[in-house]
């Protein structure tokens, strides 16, 4: 049984590994964020109306939409079109999940101004061989034209699409900007660099848009307003609050992308943390992807934010008008 004691100690010798790997990067992690953010913008400029369709959405809410446990947003901010993140690129008959809901949906894929990743994970880059390959793509052919602006968080390539890695703040389009990439370490997956979209509306504040949220809420918030002096009046995305998992297909994300020890889970706790740091900012609109949050989670956000809640779905518009 030599094997059996083999195996048993390479076990707990790799788990001991992942512990000592999570202890020192979480620490060096946590010091390192506000560096990022040091870099102000002075001024984005404004937009007088956006909207943001969910191309990718793990709830749909009728036939002839699909969904799927990734993101992928299309954002209209007066006359930039861009596209946020790109699920996971599963779909019928070798087509893409973002595709075959983006022509039932009338959208364009072939007309972006620019493409911005939050993070360099499979169900917001296209897939998990992407992840693995460290690139992208909207479908298994070559729908994005040569040359398009994709602003990631991390090293990345691709085959057609200009690469722009996101080292400081910056404007990508009048009214329009990403924030500086922030780390989390997550126990299994390992660190995670994050980063978020804002749209300043006029007369109405600014629009944040999360992938997953990884960075944690009051992080991302407390980004927003060293970069930026406007307030934050819209959280539109995932958070990552897979509460009360099990039974439920969020299983995966709540055990493989925790950022606490492994038997602590993500809990109602977070959820509460997350609903104070938002309550303290006063937003307007909070919209929640159900890709990486509990029905749990959905009711404890409607509760606290009211008419001012929603949850995201496939081809739910939602529309954010300001002054005309």
């Amino acid at each position: 049984m030599s094997w059996v004691r083999f195996g048993t100690g390479a076990t707990v010798a790799a788990i001991g590994g992942l512990m000592a790997r999570y202890a020192i990067q979480r620490e060096r992690l946590e010091r390192s964020w506000l560096t990022r953010v040091d870099e102000r913008l002075s001024d984005i400029g404004e937009v007088d109306h956006v909207s943001i369709l969910p191309l990718v959405e793990r709830l749909s809410p009728r036939d002839g939409l699909l969904g799927e446990p990734g993101v992928s947003y299309l954002i209209r901010a007066d006359d930039t079109t861009v596209l946020f993140d790109l699920g996971l690129n599963s779909g019928p008959r070798g087509r893409s999940t973002l595709t075959f809901n983006g022509d039932a949906l009338g959208a364009d894929l072939r007309s972006l101004d620019a493409v911005v990743l939050s993070h360099n994970h499979g169900d917001h880059v296209g897939g998990m061989a992407s992840m693995m390959r460290r690139t992208f793509r909207l479908t298994p052919d070559h729908l994005e034209p040569v040359g398009l602006p994709a602003y990631v968080p991390v090293e990345m390539r691709h085959e057609r699409a200009e690469t722009l890695v996101t080292t400081e703040p910056r404007v990508i389009a009048p009214g329009m900007a990403v924030l500086p990439p922030l780390p989390r370490m997550l126990f299994w997956a390992g660190p995670v660099m994050e980063q978020a979209l804002v749209i300043n509306v006029r007369d109405f504040g600014l629009v944040l848009v999360s992938g997953c949220g990884h960075p944690g809420i009051e992080r991302m918030l407390a980004a927003s307003e060293r970069v930026l002096d406007v307030p934050v009046k819209a959280v539109v995305g995932g958070l990552h609050l897979p509460v009360h998992a099990f039974g439920t297909p969020l299983v995966p994300q709540a055990v493989f992308g925790s950022p606490h020890w492994p038997w602590k889970l993500i809990g109602e706790q977070d959820v509460h943390d997350t609903i104070e740091a938002l309550r303290e900012r006063g937003p307007h609109i909070v919209a929640l992807s159900g890709h990486d949050s509990t029905p749990w989670t959905y009711g404890a956000m409607e509760r606290a934010f009211g008419d001012g809640y929603r949850t995201l779905r496939v081809g739910e518009e939602l529309e954010i008008p300001g002054s005309s």
